[in-house]
């Protein structure tokens, strides 16, 4: 199969800062999926990062685009970290676009991505990319455990969704996103993105071995269809 894995910066830098020794998990559960012979490309986020790079620029002055480009370092520099945990399985280079994405996939190793363009949220980009390889699973590994019909941190009665149609996601973020300071699991562009490109995806609460479990087709997460 080919796989494309969304890791979330929260993932691999959560508030206490970067962790190397989830970075090395997340490697080794990597390694694992190629060793089980599947054509696998990761997208990182930006994380505590970003998020304070970004704070920072705002309070200097900078505009959204500019912001939008720390962030996108940011996410990059992730990325890095991370092509250093997979040593030979990928190589010294972030991918800035996906024509180089699935260059590195042709050489038979993993590329790892980060953000791409100012406006586009790596969950975007990790659909994008997984449009644009023909991907047969796009696993979406985030902070919380599935998608749900509403907020589960400010409503004690959200329900989770074992599986959901696209449609209905959509109609969710787009509630959620009328909602001061709410924000959904996947943005309305990848949403849309999977959409169209009728894509196979699955959210997890991204703990490495939620991800093998994904890929092997164990029950996890929501389904998106």
């Amino acid at each position: 199969m080919k796989i494309v894995i969304d890791l979330g910066g929260s993932m691999i830098a959560p508030r206490e800062g970067i962790d190397k020794e989830r970075i090395l998990k997340y490697a080794e559960a990597f390694k694992e999926i190629y060793e089980m012979g599947h054509n696998l490309a990761i997208v990182v986020g930006g994380g505590k990062v970003a998020r304070e790079y970004i704070e920072i620029a705002r309070e200097l002055g900078s505009n959204n685009g500019y912001c939008d480009m720390l962030g996108i370092m940011a996410t990059r520099m992730n990325a890095m970290l991370l092509i250093s945990a997979l040593k030979e399985l990928s190589i010294k280079k972030v991918p800035k676009s996906f024509e180089e994405a699935e260059e590195i996939l042709s050489m038979n190793k993993i590329p790892v991505m980060g953000g791409t363009h100012p406006g586009h949220t790596t969950d975007a980009v990790s659909a994008g990319l997984a449009e644009y390889i023909d991907a047969n699973l796009l696993i979406i590994a985030t902070n919380v455990d599935g998608i749900y019909d509403k907020d589960p941190k400010k409503y004690k009665d959200a329900k989770k969704y074992d599986r959901i149609k696209i449609e209905e996601l959509i109609n969710i973020i787009n509630t959620q996103s009328l909602e001061a300071g709410s924000s959904s699991v996947v943005d309305l562009l990848a949403a849309k993105i999977i959409e169209r490109a009728k894509l196979k995806a699955i959210v997890v609460k991204g703990e490495p071995e939620n991800i093998l479990k994904a890929v092997k087709g164990e029950r996890i997460g929501t389904i998106i269809e």
